[in-house]
């Protein structure tokens, strides 16, 4: 019998080659593939006789009927199209075996339904609408699988007992219903991860010693348990599941629920374990399924809960790496300060902003300890209303590190209240070094442009040689101030001034010294003339001198002022000439005047000076020039 149950384990394991060859050769897609089905029927005939031959008891009873397993995991496994083939292929292979072991075809007709009955529930339940078929990672989907083994395995043993004649025979029925539910609980779901994980391409990572050494312990358990007849041990290989099932998750599981399945088995043939003291061979049968039964509810649930946990607790250090990663990148950080305990809670992007290391150095509070001192009072009041007004906060501040640097940072927060009272305050931090620096370079930018921009039009707008405005600037100026004496009606006069002689002086002394001439007239014009008032070079060696609110008499008085200084002035220290006198030219905005029509006028008056003896000023319109000996009136016109 013994040597018959290992033929069995080597054919199952020679066809599980083949498939897997199958299986990675087609990606694991069989719905256009005949060799799938081909196998599974295969293996269902193998199974089915080899049962029938090494597994019948008393009454014809069997403890499992694997082939229920192999029909369920065919179908689990295979697309729609070969769902059908293998259907078709397990109703004749059915037959035929239970003709073989002395059916009658009636009878054998019958439990071929039956079976095949069984198999097409259980897929049909277990993959649902959705058709997701052999999730044994899945807590919910092992529950469900579950549930249509069961509802399969009584569909199956009511039409087999009607086949059979027995309907009214609770043994059959029972014995039926117990070998099909433990084939398709245990067999299918070996079977299903088996070929899948032959076929995944990403093997799961095994700690190897402790793979070995819960296989050793789970061997010990086996042998210990079912090789002897002395002590009742079998809950040693229940200790041992679920040691191999932490350890190696759903497959562990279902490896160990394999072994014991098959030492039970043998064990009950041979009389050899625990369970002989069991009286009653049917009892035997009855005891050893049900231990079966609790090896399986106490194994593949716990792994699909713990594979499950797992993938969780996976997805959750793969967030958080990318979490520490993001922060890190984007320089953040989080961080929670208990009120109670007066503690704080940092993330690792903190400790990266101030240069910690989280594994040796402790979180700071950020109140007092993390803030430089010149910003901790603005930050201990911004958190005080926080906690005050529970209610949302934004802070500023800097921060030295550990290195000494001074860093800028910035905060997000809220409070955190239970049972009505606030108990922590939490937030996000961001190092904003980096932006305040760009910020002050945009700034300090944004000045040089400013400056170089306003030096551009201080140059545009200033003569290079004396310093004073140019004639872009007075024309501006005189443009400007004739629109506000017409919109206001106020007073408007300007002066033109000319250097006498100053060709003769260019000839006889230089250029160099003519460039001095004009730097002084230019320093003595700014200094005479008024607050608001204006005064420029035209160009060459002519000034004007723009006067808003000026009568023609007050013009007349400031020009007279300016000559009389160039007059006094001691040129012979200053430029090494004999002397420098200057001409002058006034005139009053008239309404109608525009500034060619105003300068015109000034520049006339400035024609008679030059006229009468040069040295002395004329306002427009005067019958004579006025001299220093000539009083300053203004001449009717």
């Amino acid at each position: 019998m013994f040597a018959s149950l290992l033929i069995t384990l080597q054919i199952f394991n020679q066809e599980m080659r083949i498939f897997w060859r199958m299986s990675r050769a087609t990606g694991n897609r069989f719905a256009s593939n005949w060799l799938g089905p081909v196998l599974f029927a295969g293996l269902y005939g193998g199974m089915a006789a080899l049962s029938l031959a090494t597994t019948q008891t008393e009454m014809g009873i069997a403890i499992i009927w694997p082939s229920s397993g192999v029909l369920v995991a065919g179908l689990l496994l295979l697309g729609a199209p070969s769902r059908a083939i293998l259907l078709g292929l397990i109703l004749p292979t059915s037959v035929l075996v239970n003709l073989a072991f002395g059916a009658s075809p009636g009878l054998a007709t019958g439990l071929t339904v039956a079976n095949v009955l069984e198999g097409f529930l259980a897929a049909r339940i277990a993959c649902g609408r959705q058709g997701k078929c052999g999730q044994f990672d899945n807590p919910q989907w092992v529950v469900r699988f579950a549930f249509a083994a069961i509802c399969a395995s009584a569909a199956s043993a009511v039409t087999a007992s009607i086949a059979a004649g027995s309907l009214g025979d609770p043994s059959f029925l029972y014995s039926w219903f117990a070998t099909v539910l433990l084939g398709m609980l245990i067999v299918a779901p070996i079977i299903v991860n088996g070929v899948r994980s032959f076929a995944r391409k990403g093997r799961a990572q095994v700690d190897v010693p402790k793979a070995c050494a819960a296989g050793a312990f789970a061997l010990f358990s086996i042998v210990a348990t079912f090789a002897q007849t002395e002590y009742p041990l079998l809950f040693l290989p229940v200790v041992a599941t679920v040691l191999l099932t932490f350890v190696l998750g759903v497959t562990g599981a279902l490896i160990m629920t394999c072994a014991i399945t098959v030492a039970a088995t043998a064990s009950v043939i041979y009389g050899s374990s625990p369970i002989a003291f069991v009286s009653g061979r049917l009892a035997q049968i009855y005891f050893t399924q049900f231990y079966l039964a609790m090896i399986f509810v106490s194994a593949l649930p716990l792994a699909a809960l713990l594979a499950r946990s797992r993938a969780q607790m996976a997805e959750i250090a793969r967030r958080r790496a990318q979490h520490e990663a993001a922060q890190a990148f984007a320089h953040v950080g989080h961080w929670r300060y208990c009120l109670e305990t007066n503690t704080s809670e940092w993330s690792d992007g903190m400790f990266a902003i101030y240069g910690l290391d989280p594994k040796i150095d402790p979180a700071r509070n950020l109140e007092h300890g993390s803030i430089i001192e010149e910003d901790s009072e603005a930050v201990r009041k911004v958190l005080e209303k926080a906690v005050l007004g529970r209610q949302p906060f934004t802070l500023k501040a800097r921060i030295r590190t550990k290195a000494g640097e001074i860093r800028h940072i910035e905060s997000l927060g809220d409070v955190e209240i239970e049972d009505d009272a606030v108990i922590a305050i939490f937030g996000v931090l961001k190092d904003v070094t980096a932006h305040v620096a760009g910020m002050q370079q945009i700034e300090a930018e944004k000045e040089r442009a400013e400056a170089m921009a306003e030096k551009s039009l201080r140059l545009s707008e200033t003569d290079q040689l004396t310093g004073i405005a140019n004639r872009r600037k007075l024309l501006e100026t005189l443009d400007r101030e004739i629109a506000r004496a017409q919109r206001e009606g106020t007073e408007l006069s300007i002066v033109m001034i000319d250097v006498d002689h100053f060709k003769s002086i260019n000839d006889r002394y230089g250029h160099g010294v003519g460039d001095e001439v004009l730097k002084h007239i230019a320093r003595l014009g700014s200094t005479t003339l008024r607050k608001g008032d204006v005064f420029g070079r035209l160009g060459g060696e002519e000034f004007l001198a723009i006067l808003p609110s000026a009568s023609p008499r007050a013009a007349a008085r400031i020009g007279e002022r300016l000559r009389r200084k160039c007059e006094d002035l001691d040129w012979g220290k200053i430029a090494n000439v004999d002397g420098v006198s200057i001409s002058l030219g006034v005139a009053r905005y008239e309404f109608g005047y525009d500034e060619t029509s105003l300068l015109h006028a000034a520049d006339t008056a400035l024609y008679f000076s030059k006229g009468a003896g040069r040295n002395r000023l004329t306002v427009a319109d005067q019958t004579s020039p006025l001299s220093q000996d000539t009083p300053v009136e203004v001449a009717s016109r």
